[in-house]
């Protein structure tokens, strides 16, 4: 609830701080506006107060303010190619369209999560307190299947959560003692998530690209801005492998298409691109087809989370009263012969 309230706080600073900045006022002007009317959370404007005194960056005073590593990564490139009224403007889309996402989201799991959570209880219901009573009246076998099933179907349920949990736990320490290449290579090998990331990242750096390729600027020159952000960031260590291997002699389309955290088509588009020297339209036009298309893919999981959790839902149902009948049934059939 709290993360969620400071998401809150942050998309209205930030929407107003654009605000502000469009009608001509300074960071400063804009801070002080906010601070008077005091509609916007003090923590994030002391943040911001605090910084600024001690010489911060406007991107570090974000970062301290509790926006994403990600997010500060973009406003220092901004900051050096000087567009960064419109990265804020995209920040700001970004947090709408995952808001947006997870309020479908919540919507969508809602039901099926509180049915699923009644039926789990159930299950666990009929371990402890009917499943007993029926042992000890003889009329079902402890030793049938379904039983047996019903008898230690609640522990492996127990085990594989915890299993999940555990490995979530464990993956999440891993790729904390990564460097930001290894991790970014792990997390687009992931089954499912691992496509929609390279899309993201793909979608992010074809966009700062783009930008600055518009401006006129040079590969060498982007990679050395690149180079200067967040030294623990993605960016920063993708500029600086490049810029050795660039060294090298070797070539940046071909040396793209060995990251895997970044589409096959974007070495190809940076190559063609060179080649008619429109590189910065390609690249920002192809961001725009990026971030739709994984908006998209986003809503059709969505939209598919219900059916598949009412289906799981409807089988574990079925296999409850499959168990727990059966053996009676067969006990039925037994008599009457």
């Amino acid at each position: 609830m709290k993360t969620r309230k400071a998401a809150v706080q942050r998309e209205k600073f930030l929407e107003m701080l654009v605000s502000l900045l469009e009608n001509g006022f300074s960071l400063q002007e804009s801070l002080a506006v906010m601070q008077r009317s005091k509609q916007f959370s003090p923590t994030i404007l002391q943040s911001f107060e605090q910084g600024l005194i001690k010489g911060d960056s406007f991107a570090q005073c974000l970062y301290q303010a509790g926006f994403s590593l990600q997010e500060m990564t973009q406003v220092q490139l901004a900051e050096i190619h000087g567009n960064l009224n419109i990265t804020l403007k995209n920040i700001l889309a970004s947090m709408k369209i995952l808001k947006k996402q997870r309020n479908d989201l919540a919507k969508v799991a809602t039901y099926p999560a509180l049915l699923l959570v009644f039926v789990v209880s159930l299950l666990f219901a009929m371990r402890f307190f009917l499943l007993p009573s029926l042992l000890q009246s003889g009329m079902i076998d402890v030793h049938h299947w379904s039983i047996q099933l019903i008898m230690h179907g609640p522990f492996v349920l127990i085990g594989i959560v915890l299993s999940l949990g555990l490995l979530a736990v464990t993956m999440k320490q891993t790729l904390k003692k990564q460097s930001a290449l290894k991790r970014a290579v792990m997390l687009a090998r992931l089954p499912l998530i691992g496509k929609l990331y390279t899309v993201y990242q793909t979608s992010y750096f074809a966009l700062e690209w783009g930008k600055m390729f518009k401006q006129g600027v040079e590969i060498r020159q982007i990679l050395a801005f690149m180079a200067e952000v967040e030294s623990h960031s993605l960016v920063a260590s993708l500029a600086n492998d490049l810029n050795d291997k660039l060294t090298k002699g070797k070539l940046l389309a071909e040396e793209l298409e060995n990251y895997q955290f970044l589409l096959a088509e974007f070495s190809l588009i940076v190559m063609q691109g060179e080649v008619k020297g429109k590189l910065g339209e390609e690249l920002l036009l192809y961001s725009q087809l990026l971030t739709k298309k994984m908006v998209e893919t986003v809503e059709r999981w969505i939209q598919w989370i219900q059916p598949v959790v009412f289906l799981f839902i409807a089988i574990l149902i079925m296999a409850i009263y499959i168990a727990l009948f059966l053996p009676m049934y067969g006990n039925i059939s037994t008599i009457m012969e």
